[in-house]
């Protein structure tokens, strides 16, 4: 294959992909039809199945593509000169800051769990695994708190997040705007969280 046809291949399937996270994060999988990704592509029905077979193998590349930006931008804040608490707090903090600037990824995720098509690559069982072996130094230096099990705190903080950036308005329309910035903000969320870990 010539240098340029390689090129022509590979930017068809980014725009086959593109145009597929844009359709998926509206719609699901279900939601989204081929055509609808012809359409928002520019690139054949036809050639949409020649690279990718169906369109759930199309989903799971996009799923696949989101997770490794996503764990390859959180591997980008790693600092190992850093002591536990500061990377603990690094962590979630830039896993809130990925998710609220990663609307798409967010909503695929959400939509991969309402339609039944999460999927567990080895990506994931590398990244989980990684966090709770952190969770496990971190338990047996005596940093973080060894009531609760250790398996559970990669989980419960990815929920909190997640559930904090679908419903941070409702603070606001609880409390009132003015409040809800200044008493509601990120940053809190990042320290209620880190404080629930550690000692």
């Amino acid at each position: 294959m010539t240098d340029r046809r390689q090129r022509d291949k590979e930017q068809t399937i980014q725009d086959i992909l593109k145009a597929s996270i844009s359709l998926f994060s509206q719609k699901g999988l279900h939601g989204t039809s081929l055509r609808d990704i012809e359409k928002a592509s520019g690139v054949s029905k036809g050639l949409i199945l020649h690279h990718f077979e169906t369109k759930e193998n199309l989903y799971a590349a996009v799923q696949d593509k989101l997770n490794q930006e996503y764990i390859g931008w959180m591997a980008t804040r790693r600092d190992a000169s850093k002591d536990l608490s500061t990377a603990i707090e690094t962590a979630i903090q830039g896993s809130l800051s990925y998710l609220r600037a990663n609307k798409e990824f967010r909503r695929i995720v959400l939509w991969s769990y309402l339609e039944g098509q999460e999927r567990t690559t080895d990506l994931d069982k590398r990244f989980t695994a990684s966090l709770i072996e952190a969770m496990q130094l971190g338990q047996e230096s005596g940093l973080v708190r060894d009531d609760v099990t250790v398996y559970v705190l990669p989980f419960i903080i990815r929920g909190a997040i997640d559930y904090w950036i679908r419903k941070e308005s409702l603070l606001g329309e609880i409390y009132g705007e003015t409040k809800k910035e200044t008493e509601f903000s990120d940053e809190k969320l990042v320290d209620a969280l880190v404080k629930l870990m550690l000692k």
